[in-house]
């Protein structure tokens, strides 16, 4: 490795990343006596020390389900924001909506990653009815109750929008949330500013919003543009697969080059 590729993993800590870390973060969080809670809860009292443990599904829900299944195992809850508009996956897709179900299953919250941009947004109003939408159909489709939302790819215009709540949900980017409950988040597949395991190993404050997104996290270490292409290329065979698998049951023929 070259003083470079040193400086890079110094800096960003993008060596972490793995699925064993991320068990030895939920691990570290018990170890400081951190409470898991969900945005259900959030309004009632804690006297421990408490995280609102959350994911932004971005690239990969078979990544969230690995995810999902370390916390179960970990014996904790965390809740999942999904994107009806991901250009990544398809929540309307069988494959993917029994993702969601299975991670609900293991007692884990679903919540809306709401895509500010695919809307020309103009006033509150306007926010309100399309969250709202959104939030009838995901409630619909997995039979739960949302409880907040969160905005993907936040930009200096939707975080104006900062009030508490928008459409019925909590915004996770309220100025209120930003005020009583500090945060972490590895944004771009590295911790920018301080990382989580500091912050835990500190035990810096008592209330704690920690974002992570879970296409990052992976079997092994890798940058994090290798993170997303093996999200893409993981995603693309398996449609590949299900191609070949219908020609198959269907009794017709696979033709897989020219003659």
């Amino acid at each position: 490795m070259t003083n470079s590729e040193n400086n890079i993993d110094k800096d960003f800590n993008i060596n972490s990343f793995t699925l064993s870390e991320y068990r030895s973060l939920i691990r570290l969080a018990k170890d400081k006596k951190y409470k898991f809670i969900t945005y259900d809860e959030i309004n009632t009292k804690h006297l421990s020390p408490y995280i609102l443990w959350r994911h932004d599904c971005d690239f990969s829900l078979n990544r969230a389900y690995k995810l999902a299944v370390i916390e179960r195992e970990e014996g904790i809850r965390s809740t999942y924001f999904v994107n009806m508009h991901c250009e990544f996956y398809n929540v309307f897709e069988k494959t993917q909506s029994e993702l969601i179900f299975k991670i609900l299953d293991m007692g884990h919250m679903l919540a809306l990653h709401f895509d500010f941009k695919y809307y020309d947004i103009l006033n509150e109003r306007q926010l309100d009815k399309f969250i709202q939408q959104e939030v009838v159909i995901l409630e619909m489709m997995f039979g739960v109750k949302l409880r907040a939302f969160s905005f993907h790819n936040p930009s200096e215009y939707s975080l104006a929008f900062d009030k508490m709540k928008y459409g019925g949900l909590l915004n996770t980017y309220s100025k209120q949330f930003k005020k009583t409950i500090d945060y972490v988040s590895d944004s771009n597949g590295y911790w920018r500013y301080r990382t989580l395991a500091g912050v835990l190993e500190n035990f810096e404050y008592r209330s704690l919003q920690v974002l992570t997104h879970p296409g990052w996290w992976q079997d092994k270490a890798l940058p994090p543009r290798g993170r997303v292409a093996r999200s893409i290329y993981g995603r693309a065979n398996s449609i590949m697969c299900l191609y070949d698998k219908s020609l198959l049951i269907s009794g017709r023929v696979n033709i897989t080059k020219l003659i």
